[in-house]
């Protein structure tokens, strides 16, 4: 495994939402609202984007939790309602009446949900259950594909696209392998992880260190690859792989920052950014995140990876009132 912690990387289309006419237009994806049971349509093209008309789902839901690139959600509902379904795009067309579907055998509010790299797998932790649910197939199709008993703290969760592989970290600097009906397996230490995720398609994975500013990519047949940091530093937040899986980008938050590591070369360039990134969101268009949340100003950001460089534009606010 390489020394990168990896954010989610997909790939999806542009969409264009077909929508009452306050939310008219080509639509990026969503943000949350701020009432947990609504979200937030991003209208436009990156450089020219704005949020929309919130839309809302039953005023049972707790929370939403947007899969890369957002064809879907999971939605947390009561403590006695298992977490639903909700299909956000039909052939690319961004859905405004938001209907909750049934996610068989799901368990109810977990503490974590963490979806796969491109979409395809999910996994949801609850404590108080003292299991791991690992969910196949998704959107189309969602099959439960394991139950992995876990009763000890988990910080961190990440599952790959195929559903097969599961890790967790406990918040005390250590990254470990799940599997139905096997004892955890150890698979990395370090001071602090701020990130755990996979490569698409793949049973690698990145870690960060945001303490010893370092990142590392582990790897299912060639252990740890140690990514080597250039003298400017980055403790990293976020990771994603862009959608022709050729390059890492790290969120450097504290130094206003994102690295971009070539994958086969192990080379690192620097980008300098106007503000702070952090959780790379993917969208429908491909390679282009949402770092969230938004910032103290209540503004969100974009990052669009083009030709080798970020763009990012921030995401107008609603006005109040406003039809348009």
């Amino acid at each position: 495994m390489k020394r990168l912690a990896i954010a989610l990387a997909i790939t999806a289309s542009l969409a264009f939402g077909q929508a009452p006419p306050t939310n008219s237009g080509p639509a990026l994806g969503f943000v949350p609202a701020s009432i947990a049971s609504q979200l937030q349509p991003i209208l436009g093209i990156p450089g020219a984007s704005r949020l929309g008309d919130p839309i809302a789902l039953a005023n049972t839901v707790t929370n939403i939790y947007l899969a890369p690139g957002q064809t879907y959600a999971l939605a947390a509902q009561g403590p006695s309602d298992p977490v639903a379904l909700v299909i956000l795009r039909v052939a690319g067309v961004m859905q405004t009446n938001l209907s909750l579907s049934a996610l068989p055998g799901a368990l109810a509010k977990p503490d974590l949900v963490a979806f796969s790299p491109l979409g395809q797998s999910a996994a949801l932790y609850s404590q108080a259950a003292g299991r791991i649910q690992v969910f196949a197939g998704l959107p189309n199709a969602p099959r439960l594909s394991q139950q992995i008993s876990f009763a000890d703290t988990v910080a961190l969760l990440a599952v790959s696209d195929d559903a097969h592989a599961v890790l967790i970290s406990d918040g005390l600097g250590n990254a470990y392998s799940l599997a139905q009906n096997a004892a955890p397996a150890p698979i990395y230490h370090t001071t602090e992880i701020s990130v755990l995720a996979f490569v698409p398609q793949t049973h690698d994975a990145i870690i960060c260190d945001p303490v010893a500013d370092i990142a590392a990519v582990a790897q299912a047949v060639d252990g740890i690859q140690m990514i080597v940091p250039p003298a400017s530093g980055c403790q990293p937040q976020g990771a994603t792989v862009t959608s022709d899986g050729k390059t890492i980008l790290l969120a450097c938050p504290a130094q206003h920052l994102i690295w971009s590591i070539d994958r086969a070369s192990g080379s690192i360039d620097i980008h300098g950014v106007n503000n702070s990134p952090t959780v790379f969101n993917s969208l429908a268009l491909p390679d282009t995140f949402v770092m969230s949340p938004a910032d103290g100003a209540g503004t969100y950001w974009l990052i669009s990876w083009q030709n080798g460089n970020p763009a990012t534009s921030f995401i107008a606010a609603r006005k109040a009132g406003a039809g348009n």
